[in-house]
C-alpha cells in the first residue's frame, strides 16, 4: 500500500512539474489570432481519400512570436486525428528571436520557420503537437544550447513522455558546434536529417552518439561543416542511410568509415572537396551506388584505373574539376546500367575504351545511357576518341542551356570544330602528324626570351659606364683639390694698413715732377725749332 502511495505521489509530482515547464514562458505574448487570415494567407482543401488540408502562410509578415492557437477559419478539424486533416504553417522571414510552444493539435503538422533570425527554442517545444511530420529551422542563429533532448518530448502519459512523429528536421545554415547525445532520443520515426552550412569541424563522441542513435535516418546532410574526417563509430548502426551528402568539406580521401554503408547507400555527394585524385580503394565494396557526384574538385588531378568501378552506378557527375585530365572511362563498362554521365568543363584532351571486338561490350556499352555531357573540355580530336563517342553513343552528346556545344582544340586543323559535325570516319581517314605540337602565339616583343636578355644587358652596360664616369670625375676633383690649379679662396685686408695706402700718398709729387719735367722739355724744343727756322 505504501508503495502505491509513493508512485501515485511521484505521478502528480512528474505532472505537476510538467505544467510549471509548459507555463514557464506564459509571460510572453502570443500574435493575437483575431483576424489573422486577414493578415496572412488561410486555405483549406480536401482530396479525394476526404483528408483535409489547411495552409496557412505568415511569412514577411513583421511578426515577432507566433500564433498562440490555430485560425477559427479551420475550425475543430484542426484538431481532428492526424490520419483525416494536415496542418501546414510557415513563419518564414518573420523576426522571431524565441519560438514559442506550437498551439495545439492532433492534426499532421509542417512548420517552416526560416530567416527568422532564432536564437532560443522553447523547452518543450512539441508537448502539444505529437504528430509533427516536418521542422524547417534552416537560415537562423540557433546554437548548441538552444538544442536540447527535452524539446523534442511529446505529451506525458502514464509514466513516460510520449515520442513525437517527427520525420523530417532541416537545422541548415545555423551555428551549431556539438549535439547533446540525447538529443534525437523523443524522435523515432525522423528520417532525414539537415545538418550542412554549420560548425561541425570535428565530430566529438557526443555528436557522433547523437546521429548514430537515429536508426531509421534514410538522408543526412552533413555538407559544408569543415569536415576533414568521418568516426568509425557513426554508421554501424545506421542500416537504413541511403543517402549521404559530405560536399563542401575538407576531405582528401574518401573516408574509410563509408564503407560501412555498403548494402545501404545509394547516392553519395563529395563534390567540392580538396582531392588530389581518387584511387582504386576509393569506393570499394559500395554495391548499391546509383548515383555519385565527384564535381568542383579544384585539386583533382586524376581518377586510377578501378576507382569508378561501380556495378550499380546509374548516375556520375564528374564536371568543373579544372585540373583532372585523366579518367579511366574503361571503368565504367561495369555499370551497365549507366544513364547519365557528366564530364564536361574539366582538363580533358581523350577518352578510351579499348574495347576488344569479342567483349560483350563492344556493341553498347551502355544501352540506356540518355545524356552525354562532354562540353569545355581541350579535346584532342583523334580516331580513337571519335571511336569511344560513337561507340558511347555519340546522339546523346548534350549542348549546354546557352546553345554551347563541345569543340576540338586542337589538332590545328580541326581546331574550333563541332564535334557533333565529325565523324570517326572521316577523322581516322585524315592524316594527322603524330608529332604534332599546338603551335603557340608569339609573345609581345617585350616578352620574349631574346629581347629580355638583350634588355638585361643593355641596362648593365648602362650601369657600368655610368659607375666608371662617377668614379673619374670623383678621381679628378680630388686631384684638382691638392693642386695650384684648384681654386683658391678670396682673401680681404684691411686698406688703411696696406701699401697701397702709402702709395696713395706718395702719387701727387710725383706725377707733379713728371709734368714739369715734361713742359720743361717741351719749351726746349720749341725753342730750338725757332732758331732753325
Amino acid at each position: 500500500m505504501k508503495h502505491k502511495y509513493l508512485l501515485l505521489l511521484l505521478a502528480g509530482t512528474t505532472l505537476l512539474l510538467a505544467t510549471g515547464v509548459q507555463g514557464q514562458h506564459e509571460d510572453i505574448p502570443y500574435q493575437p489570432v483575431t483576424n489573422i487570415c486577414q493578415t496572412c494567407l488561410c486555405l483549406s482543401s480536401q482530396d479525394s481519400d476526404h483528408r483535409t488540408h489547411f495552409n496557412l502562410d505568415c511569412s514577411v509578415r513583421s511578426f515577432e512570436h507566433i500564433l498562440a492557437r490555430w485560425p477559427d477559419e479551420f475550425g475543430s478539424q484542426a484538431m481532428a486525428a492526424g490520419a483525416s486533416s494536415e496542418i501546414v504553417a510557415s513563419f518564414s522571414g518573420n523576426r522571431i528571436r524565441l519560438l514559442q510552444q506550437l498551439p495545439a493539435t492532433n492534426a499532421s503538422l509542417t512548420l517552416s520557420c526560416r530567416h527568422c533570425g532564432l536564437q532560443e527554442l522553447q523547452t518543450p517545444l512539441f508537448m502539444d503537437v505529437p504528430n509533427v511530420e516536418a521542422l524547417y529551422l534552416s537560415w537562423n542563429e540557433l546554437s548548441d544550447d538552444a538544442l536540447v533532448p527535452d524539446l523534442f518530448r511529446g505529451p506525458f502519459r502514464n509514466t513516460r513522455y510520449e515520442p513525437i512523429g517527427l520525420r523530417d528536421l532541416d537545422l541548415s545554415h545555423n551555428r551549431i558546434g556539438r549535439l547533446d547525445r540525447r538529443l534525437f532520443e523523443h524522435t523515432p520515426h525522423l528520417t532525414k536529417l539537415n545538418l550542412a552550412y554549420n560548425r561541425l569541424a570535428v565530430l566529438d563522441e557526443a555528436t557522433t552518439a547523437a546521429v548514430a542513435s537515429v536508426v531509421t535516418l534514410d538522408r543526412l546532410d552533413l555538407s559544408h561543416n569543415g569536415l576533414m574526417s568521418l568516426p568509425a563509430g557513426l554508421f554501424p548502426r545506421l542500416k537504413s542511410l541511403r543517402v549521404l551528402d559530405v560536399s563542401g568539406n575538407e576531405f582528401t580521401v574518401v573516408p574509410a568509415s563509408v564503407q560501412q554503408l555498403a548494402n545501404s547507400l545509394v547516392q553519395l555527394n563529395l563534390a567540392e572537396n580538396p582531392f588530389p585524385s581518387l584511387k582504386e580503394n576509393s569506393f570499394q565494396g559500395l554495391v548499391s551506388l546509383k548515383r555519385l557526384n565527384i564535381s568542383g574538385m579544384p585539386s583533382l588531378r586524376s581518377l586510377d584505373k578501378g576507382a569508378l568501378k561501380l556495378p550499380a552506378l546509374q548516375q556520375l557527375d564528374c564536371s568543373r574539376n579544372s585540373k583532372l585530365e585523366r579518367l579511366e572511362l574503361a571503368d565504367l563498362l561495369a555499370s551497365r546500367n549507366l544513364s547519365q554521365l557528366d564530364l564536361s568543363r574539366n582538363a580533358l584532351t581523350t577518352l578510351a575504351l579499348n574495347v576488344s571486338s569479342n567483349s560483350s561490350s563492344a556493341a553498347v556499352p551502355w544501352p540506356r545511357l540518355r545524356r552525354l555531357s562532354i562540353v569545355g573540355n581541350p579535346w584532342y580530336c583523334s580516331c580513337d576518341l571519335f571511336k569511344t563517342l560513337e561507340l558511347s553513343g555519340l546522339a546523346h552528346i548534350e549542348r549546354e542551356t546557352d546553345g554551347t556545344e563541345a569543340r576540338c582544340e586542337t589538332p590545328y586543323l580541326l581546331a574550333g570544330s563541332l564535334l557533333s559535325n565529325l565523324t570517326a570516319e572521316r577523322i581516322c581517314k585524315m592524316v594527322i602528324p603524330k608529332k604534332y605540337r599546338e603551335v603557340e602565339e608569339e609573345p609581345p616583343r617585350f616578352l620574349r626570351r631574346r629581347y629580355i636578355i638583350l634588355t638585361a644587358i643593355i641596362a648593365s652596360v648602362v650601369l657600368v659606364i655610368g659607375l666608371v664616369i662617377g668614379f673619374v670625375v670623383a678621381c679628378v676633383r680630388r686631384r684638382l683639390k691638392g693642386s695650384d690649379y684648384g681654386v683658391q679662396p678670396i682673401r680681404y685686408t684691411s686698406v688703411r694698413g696696406s701699401n697701397l695706402s702709402q702709395f696713395s700718398q706718395l702719387q701727387p709729387a710725383s706725377v707733379a715732377s713728371k709734368f714739369s719735367s715734361v713742359h720743361a722739355g717741351g719749351n726746349s724744343g720749341a725753342t730750338t725749332g725757332a732758331a732753325n727756322a
